[in-house]
């Protein structure tokens, strides 16, 4: 599930975790190649290239806020806009009790910075410059992999 909202929540939506696939072939080799169109559509399939068009859309908005989860597996990957960057936040073990075991240890890897108390969750700074260079999709993706998600899959 995706939500975007401003800092009072002027716009909201959410992308259902269905699993079913439905129409033609063409539809869905279009649907994996773009990611126009309704919310729902756009980012059914956990893909880099949707990252970025979602990064970039809270990148150039004040007071933004993304949350990428999945509301099967109850896990989430946020990004907000900072003013020198954007702030990318990841679950924790105590807000997320079924985290893998090696989640921590691959976030660590990546550069997350551990949660500073109980409730808190994992954090990692991604500069403007690097949010320009496309990096942050690049950030989040990996944070997603590290709970499990494999791209192309459909459990968002």
């Amino acid at each position: 599930m995706i939500c975007w909202q401003k800092t009072l929540q002027v716009a909201t939506f959410m992308l259902s975790v269905s699993a079913a696939v439905s129409g033609a072939a063409v539809a869905q080799q279009a649907e994996e190649a773009s990611c126009s169109g309704t919310m729902t559509q756009q980012l059914r399939r956990f893909s880099e290239k949707c990252l970025s068009d979602l990064v970039t859309f809270v990148a150039s908005q004040p007071d933004m806020t993304a949350k990428v989860y999945s509301e099967k597996e109850k896990y989430f990957v946020s990004v907000i806009r900072t003013d020198d960057g954007l702030l990318a936040e990841a679950i924790s073990k105590f807000n997320y009790p079924f985290m893998k075991e090696d989640t921590p240890e691959a976030l660590k890897r990546l550069g997350w910075m551990p949660p500073e108390n109980e409730s808190d969750n994992w954090k990692k700074k991604i500069p403007s410059g690097q949010v320009r260079a496309g990096a942050a999709a690049q950030e989040l993706s990996q944070a997603l992999t590290a709970y499990g998600l494999k791209q192309g899959r459909r459990s968002l």
